[in-house]
């Protein structure tokens, strides 16, 4: 069985190459397979692996934004060829593959992805958040107060409190995800 990916970039630099950029894509938007993304940069798209799709491309404060559902894990081969094509840009990810508990960025400062946290229960719409928030939400669910709780504290008590249930219980767990910094 096929495990996506789903990653969102970010590509910033200095603003008239990242408008070229732009401007070389938008062309293919609508063609949503990534083997149409990787052919428009100008590398032959059997080159690399393009198993997935890419969407939402759009520019945003003078950055280009646009996903990928690619099978398996990001394609860091599209990374390459931007970075190769556009040497002066810099191409930031946030990365999730939630079947195989992977949640991964590039953006060690946090200036670009600040929400490093994912907090999932049973029945509602995982989300993600800074550890200031995700601290408030875990403590409101586990009833403690954020005040006198640390990071720590919350997370051993989420622990446990999930060692205690059993499948059956599903509803009840809440499992809380942190983004590893990749390079």
């Amino acid at each position: 069985m096929l495990n996506w990916c789903s990653t969102s970039y970010v590509v910033s630099g200095p603003k008239n190459n990242v408008r070229s950029l732009y401007d070389r894509i938008k062309c293919v938007r609508n063609k949503k397979w990534l083997g149409n993304l990787v052919s428009r940069l100008g590398v032959e798209w059997l080159t690399i692996n393009c198993r997935g799709d890419w969407s939402n491309l759009r520019m945003k404060d003078g950055n280009l934004l646009f996903d990928t559902q690619t099978a398996w894990s990001r394609c860091e081969d599209l990374e390459d060829i931007i970075k190769h094509k556009y040497p002066d840009l810099s191409v930031w990810f946030l990365s999730e593959k939630l079947g195989c508990d992977i949640f991964e960025t590039n953006d060690a400062t946090g200036e670009i992805f600040p929400k490093r946290v994912i907090i999932d229960t049973e029945g509602e719409e995982k989300e993600y958040y800074t550890y200031e928030e995700a601290l408030h939400v875990l403590c409101d669910k586990l009833g403690l107060d954020p005040e006198t709780t640390s990071w720590e504290q919350a997370m051993k008590l989420c622990k446990e409190r999930n060692d205690l249930q059993d499948d059956a219980e599903n509803e009840a767990h809440i499992w809380v995800h942190e983004v590893e910094i990749v390079s």
